[in-house]
């Protein structure tokens, strides 16, 4: 086994290891941002949402003021540290595409997911697009809070679709607020 870097670690995933991120967990959560699963991009950088489309969705939140970066920072993992946030994946196996995850792969993470965060007690999940908030909530994901709760009694919060108009997106945005 090659050394590991960053945040990789290598777990098994329905009877088979594969390399993926370690979760990141905050002592205490005051949420976690949810993706489906992990891209291959961000795997073998060994750092959460390292691609294009997803670190401008990160970005959403350090620009709301959720997460700080320092000057000149690219990665995410420190400032979501500092602000109680965690990292975590639906599905622990990376793909190319959340197209090449099949029905019962998403079920088994889901109930995977739903058990650590009633074991953390995360009060929020962030999701950064909408297909985690339709395998939690089976609904489908409209932008900002949903109106139902997860298994464990959390808030769901869907960042809005990265073509939304600019002003209707700063106004979901703007809704966003950790206790």
């Amino acid at each position: 086994m090659t050394d590991l870097i960053g945040y990789q670690e290598c777990v098994e995933w329905m009877g088979a290891e594969v390399l993926t991120l370690a979760e990141v967990w905050p002592a205490t959560p005051r949420a976690v941002i949810v993706g489906i699963n992990p891209s291959l991009t961000s795997v073998m950088a060994g750092q959460y949402f390292q691609g294009q489309g997803a670190r401008g969705r990160i970005m959403m939140l350090v620009k709301e003021g959720l997460m700080k970066l320092n000057d000149g920072e690219r990665h995410f993992e420190r400032a979501a540290l500092a602000a109680d946030i965690g990292f975590a994946d639906l599905v622990r196996r990376p793909t190319p595409s959340a197209a090449d995850l099949s029905h019962s792969e998403i079920a088994y993470g889901r109930a995977q997911f739903e058990t650590k965060m009633a074991a953390h007690e995360v009060p929020l999940v962030i999701a950064i697009y909408a297909p985690p908030v339709q395998a939690l909530l089976g609904t489908k994901a409209q932008p900002g809070y949903q109106s139902e709760l997860t298994s464990w009694g959390a808030r769901v919060f869907n960042l809005p679709r990265p073509y939304l108009k600019s002003e209707l997106a700063a106004e979901v945005m703007a809704t966003l607020r950790l206790e």
